[in-house]
């Protein structure tokens, strides 16, 4: 079907495996699996209660809904943890083939792309009638939602998120993919407020090592984020997905869209980006030029996206690390597989080594490429927590178990805060460790606090 990969064990490609990994195959030299791996939480079970089955998920509550598609919260039943999933429907996709055409383009773009600042596609599933496509989930919701609660955001936070765009997209455009419907509405936020860009729709991609020469035709994306060159039906490149980095950041800035006109006015639009009537930013925003630089209305003088990383005002405040184009790569290497869950795959849940260095290897969207990041995750989650509780008992010199008095009338009072603080953390490390900072806490404590 038009979103399934192939599975089949095809060896790993020539690529020598590590001692790490061969560790796993080797009597006796199994690397023990951490309990945590394979428990799953009666609390996240408990936020599923009615949900339908899809392969190795529940599904539950949607999270968002566009004309062909809705996005739907999901547990991935064998690791406990959380995932978003894009369910298509079949028959109105079908009705429409530059949809269909797009739907089919859209993992084979993920499996292309392996960045940090983009949302990475687990697995993609199909029933009679439906289309799955299992994600990340970014709990932070969408840059909308942030701006539309706040009106607007602060330079050093729109800088920030604006660095995490522009290397997203210096990372596509280097393996010649075109985004083409880079917006507000496309920008997630993870648990550590890191920019995810989602929704590869449609995009597209251009021949390698002719990105300057290659150019597109189809006229598709957002109006109001959409280049001009676009917007006339003319020829483009990449440096569309530039412009759309511009009025994204202008949005980011001043809570407004820099070309206002009546709805579906596309030639009144297109008229406004040409004359560069712009609008205006307010007075305590002094940084007007970086925006304007992206947002010239001739591809010929608009800067590429290596030459707008390095404007000076995404680097302000970010002297010891400038926005540099770093060389990302795209699929995993074998030393860098994690040999704990790599064992608990192989001894716990039965899956062959080599179908799992073939599908990491190539990235590959399946059951095993979402078994093994989403336990990746959790591991990494456990572990954070683990370091964590340790690091608060360095902190206080004690540990509940040594200082447990027989009764608490022989307790003082900073005793009590002590053990019962520890207690509360400990708690909050093992269960919720994802979206509580300990070091935060011990931090004000150490600074505030004087026991």
């Amino acid at each position: 079907h038009p979103l399934a990969h192939d599975n089949r064990d095809a060896g790993c490609g020539g690529a020598e495996m590590p001692a790490a990994v061969t560790a796993v195959l080797e009597p006796g030299g199994m690397v023990s699996a951490p309990g945590c791996l394979g428990k799953v939480p009666r609390d996240a079970l408990k936020s599923f209660p009615h949900s339908k089955r899809v392969g190795s998920y529940l599904v539950g509550k949607m999270i968002n809904k566009g004309s062909f598609a809705k996005v739907m919260e999901g547990l991935h039943i064998c690791s406990g943890e959380k995932v978003a999933i894009k369910v298509i429907d079949k028959k109105k996709a079908k009705q429409d083939s530059y949809v269909l055409k797009n739907m089919k383009r859209e993992p084979h773009i993920h499996q292309m792309i392996r960045h940090p600042n983009v949302v990475q596609l687990y697995e993609t599933l199909e029933t009679e009638n439906s289309y799955y496509m299992v994600m990340e989930l970014c709990v932070g919701g969408d840059l909308m939602e942030r701006l539309c609660e706040r009106q607007r955001l602060g330079e050093r936070e729109a800088r920030r998120y604006a660095r995490h765009i522009l290397s997203a997209v210096e990372h596509l455009h280097r393996h010649g993919v075109v985004h083409r419907d880079l917006k507000i509405e496309n920008f997630l936020l993870d648990e550590n407020n890191n920019i995810k860009v989602v929704d590869f729709g449609l995009s597209n991609t251009l021949k390698a090592e002719a990105l300057s020469p290659e150019l597109l035709h189809t006229q598709c994306g957002s109006p109001a984020y959409a280049a001009p060159e676009l917007l006339a039906h003319r020829k483009y490149g990449p440096k569309v997905d530039v412009w759309s980095v511009g009025v994204s950041t202008f949005a980011m800035l001043t809570g407004t869209l820099p070309f206002t006109v009546e709805p579906f006015n596309i030639k009144q639009l297109h008229q406004k980006m040409v004359n560069g009537e712009i609008g205006t930013f307010p007075s305590d925003i002094s940084k007007g030029a970086f925006v304007l630089t992206l947002l010239e209305p001739d591809p010929e003088k608009r800067p590429s996206v290596r030459e707008a990383m390095e404007q000076k005002w995404l680097n302000e405040g970010y002297s010891r690390r400038p926005l540099n184009c770093i060389l990302y790569k795209n699929r995993l290497e074998p030393d860098e597989l994690n040999p704990t869950v790599l064992n608990y795959m192989t001894e716990s849940l039965g899956y062959g080594l080599s179908d799992i260095m073939h599908t990491l290897i190539n990235n590959r969207p399946s059951s095993i490429m979402a078994t093994y990041c989403l336990l990746v995750k959790k591991l990494e989650k456990h572990q954070k927590g683990a370091k964590s509780s340790k690091h608060l008992a360095h902190i206080f010199h004690f540990d509940r178990q040594s200082i447990r008095p027989t009764s608490i009338s022989q307790m003082s009072s900073v005793h009590i805060f002590k053990y019962v603080f520890l207690s509360y953390a400990s708690l909050v490390s093992s269960r919720f460790a994802e979206t509580f900072d300990q070091n935060c806490v011990c931090h004000v404590l150490q600074t505030n606090l004087y026991f």
